[in-house]
């Protein structure tokens, strides 16, 4: 029997047993990933298409996204969505710069027919002139909203200035909406979508009859891979405030291009971000929050792309302690350059950062998001081994030395807005 008033003994983590998915190589070249072990009839199947923002004006890419639903000749939008409904079905259209991934979740009885309504819908949209219309003035109406916060406002000024030049930095502006015409959705779906499938994404205990369907149901989307052009991602360290007047608050993001997880100082970078600001217990937490009361939340992450990634800050705070809530975050970084972190502080990050590891790695589901997180840059499971041992034997003085080399106040762009 268990004696449940003594804790479990600690062990230390070395390797998570991945379930790995079966990968089936299509006929049109697209890859399909599957991962079978799975205790329930609860399935879930992405569907990613190279349709990303940079492969066109960024409009063009969202509102075909948001389209995907919207009709064809045969069906209004209400009875896709009322049969999506009555399987117990959920769609969701997620848009990136690089990518779309249209998700479908609903129960292994019903997955079938939930698939053909799904791809259906994505293959004969016909895009209506009335529900095209309708959606650019409520794309436009709610951007123009947006457009007034300042966190929009440092956000698209922060992007802008590290992505200048590139697709990454395109901003759209709200004339832009005036100028789509319904030619250029039908084309980029066209090209992007009936021929961009590049993965299937299947987590669910299926039949082998049911994968046969669904590979004879997308046989007719073919997969052209498109190379994305080869940037240098320079940017120029710069200080911009744009003023708001009547605001109350001030957002503030600072940071810098980096790099993605194929860099050999990724994930050590990740743990000193975690340290920083990555959690809430983070250095900028307890500083900007907690010990002077600027702001009611602050972070800091990395971002990835296929080429390249990049660090951010990011809060709001009181308008009129703008420049002490700067200057207290310029402090929080020149503290980890200047003063290792003792021992008790890493410690507390590296069990931080191992939990949320094995969190966001529990079940089949999970677990085929690690692997398609990995894939995209041509990695393996095996990345994970690294990071784990990354976390293990990782150094204060190896924390010190990436804030040295990586953090340096003057080579960052700051943004405030307010």
């Amino acid at each position: 029997m268990i004696n449940r008033t003594e804790a479990p003994e600690l062990q230390e983590l070395h390797h998570i047993d991945f379930v790995t998915p079966e990968n089936i190589e299509l006929e049109n070249g697209a890859i399909l990933h599957w991962i079978h072990e799975v205790n329930d009839d609860a399935v879930k199947i992405d569907f990613i298409f190279q349709a990303g923002s940079i492969f066109d004006k960024k409009l063009v890419a969202k509102l075909t996204g948001d389209m995907l639903f919207s009709g064809t000749k045969d069906k209004a939008s209400s009875e896709i969505t009322e049969s999506i409904d009555r399987l117990g079905g959920f769609t969701n259209v997620e848009v990136t710069t690089e990518d779309v991934t249209v998700s479908v979740l609903g129960l292994k009885e019903n997955i079938d027919e939930l698939v053909a309504i799904v791809l259906d819908a994505i293959k004969n949209v016909h895009f209506d002139e009335k529900e095209l219309s309708q959606k650019i003035q409520s794309k436009k109406q709610g951007m123009a909203i947006s457009l007034q916060k300042v966190a929009t406002q440092a956000r698209r000024a922060f992007v802008k200035s590290l992505f200048d030049n590139t697709p990454y930095g395109k901003m759209t502006m709200l004339e832009d909406f005036e100028k789509i015409e319904r030619t250029e959705i039908v084309n980029f779906h066209n090209n992007f979508y009936k021929n961009g499938l590049q993965k299937i994404a299947v987590v669910g205990a299926l039949e082998q009859s049911q994968i046969d369907r669904l590979i004879v149901q997308v046989k007719g989307m073919t997969s052209e891979e498109r190379l994305l052009n080869k940037y240098g991602f320079n940017y120029t360290a710069d200080n911009i405030h744009i003023e708001k007047e009547g605001a109350v608050q001030t957002a503030i993001r600072i940071g810098r291009i980096l790099f993605n997880k194929t860099h050999e100082d990724y994930i050590d970078f990740t743990i000193l971000n975690t340290v920083l600001g990555g959690y809430f217990g983070s250095r900028l937490m307890s500083s900007i929050r907690e010990d002077k009361g600027y702001t009611y939340g602050i972070g800091s992450g990395v971002a990835q792309m296929k080429q390249t990634g990049y660090f951010f800050i990011s809060t709001e705070v009181g308008k009129a302690v703008k420049d002490e809530a700067i200057k207290a975050i310029q402090n929080e970084i020149e503290l980890l350059q200047n003063k290792p972190l003792d021992d008790l502080e890493l410690s507390l990050v590296k069990n931080y950062s191992i939990g949320q590891l094995l969190k966001n790695s529990d079940g089949p589901f999970a677990m085929m998001d690690r692997y398609l997180s990995v894939t995209k840059f041509g990695m393996g499971l095996d990345y994970y081994d690294k990071v784990i041992s990354h976390l293990q034997n990782i150094t204060p003085k190896r924390i010190q030395e990436l804030a040295k080399k990586y953090l340096k106040w003057e080579e960052l762009v700051v943004v405030s807005a307010g």
